[in-house]
């Protein structure tokens, strides 16, 4: 990455690191999303698009531990959100249970899920 990660708690069950790759801001999630966690991730996602205008955006899931319903919402917002903005979502790395809802809600076929920052 080309910018130092500012780390910062979202809660007890939830870190997160905000990050410049090339063109893409990534926002890195270790631990749950879940009902309580999730609306921290998405304001702080808002704001870097409010302030980027129509950024790419991805998502690091690969020390997502747990991820609820709240979290699929979520990901579909952002994903209208920036889409709509002329930008673009990545969700990086799911770990295998995460892998495993996208997979089961169909999401892996709407979503673009990859293991590296696209180019």
């Amino acid at each position: 990455m080309t910018a130092t990660p500012s780390v910062r708690p979202l809660g007890p069950r939830l870190l997160v690191d905000v990050a410049a790759a090339d063109s893409w801001l990534v926002i890195e999630l270790h631990g749950e999303l879940d009902i309580a966690t999730v609306p921290a991730v998405v304001e702080q996602a808002e704001t870097a698009i409010a302030m980027a205008g129509a950024p790419r955006l991805a998502l690091d899931l690969s020390r997502v531990s747990f991820c609820d319903s709240s979290a699929i919402n979520a990901f579909i917002r952002l994903w209208k959100r920036l889409r709509g903005a002329g930008g673009e979502l990545a969700l990086l790395r799911p770990h295998r249970r995460v892998a495993t809802v996208l997979r089961r809600t169909g999401l892996d076929r709407v979503l673009r899920i990859c293991e590296a920052l696209p180019a």
